[in-house]
Formats: C-alpha cells, sequence, structure tokens
C-alpha cells in the first residue's frame, strides 16, 4: 500500500506560487517608491511575523489604497489580514497605518484601476477580490 508524500517526497509546487517567491524579493525594494506599487505588511496568521508582499496600487482615494487580490481569499496575504486586519502599507515611500476590509470583485470598479493592476485578474486571477487599506489619520 503506497504511503502518503512527506516532507521528502512532498508535492511540487505550482509553478505560479515558485515565480512569486523570486520575484517578490525582487519587487520589494521598489514597492512604496514606483507610483503604480505599494508594499503591504501583514502580520502571519499562524507565525504572528511580519509579511511584506509587493502590490499594484488602485486609484487614489482620500485616506485609502485600494488593492486587488488576484487569487482572492486564496492568497496567504488575504488570508492574514482576514486574521489582522491592522496592517502597514507603504505608499510614496512612507509607511502608514491602516485597517484593512475585503470588497467583493466588481469589473466595472477595476476598469478604474492602471494597466498593469488590471493585468493580474486577466491573466492568472482565480477568485480575485478588491481589498481596502483604510488609512490611520496619526502622520
Amino acid at each position: 500500500m503506497p504511503s502518503e508524500p512527506g516532507p521528502a517526497q512532498g508535492k511540487r509546487r505550482p509553478r505560479l506560487v515558485r515565480f512569486w517567491r523570486v520575484v517578490n524579493p525582487l519587487a520589494r525594494p521598489l514597492s512604496g517608491i514606483a507610483p503604480w506599487w505599494v508594499l503591504l505588511e501583514t502580520t502571519g496568521g499562524r507565525s504572528g511575523r511580519a509579511r511584506r508582499t509587493p502590490l499594484a496600487r488602485g486609484p487614489k482615494e482620500e485616506g485609502a489604497v485600494w488593492l486587488i487580490a488576484v487569487h482572492g481569499r486564496h492568497s496567504s496575504w488575504v488570508k492574514n489580514l482576514e486574521t489582522t486586519p491592522a496592517v502597514r502599507v507603504k505608499v510614496g515611500g512612507r509607511w502608514r497605518e491602516g485597517t484593512a476590509s475585503v470588497h467583493p470583485y466588481d469589473p466595472g470598479f477595476a476598469a478604474t484601476f492602471n494597466a498593469y493592476a488590471r493585468s493580474g485578474p486577466r491573466m492568472v486571477g482565480i477568485d480575485p477580490v478588491f481589498v481596502r487599506v483604510d488609512l490611520s489619520q496619526r502622520a
């Protein structure tokens, strides 16, 4: 009788996940500086450690930042912020604290995002959702 695969025999990670494990560390230094990227810091749901994810920013809104989660609630960073909604976002080279919330995907609203942000759901999106980060009033 075949045994269950253990850590040594483990299943191969999907190529896309491996791709982002290489690309994200390279993109982190540019996030928060490049006008279309932000760096989102969540608290790990199990580890409690800070997790930083570079993401494409959505339309500008006073006191809030909009993001698209291409894989929706399957994304680790979305799971983390659903567990602990207090986050930090690096926008324009400056860290801001905020509270994140998940909203259903609407193609009409997605059209207001820049072309880079809109490309994700079209290319690889599973169940995209929007994430709104309400920024704290403290400077």
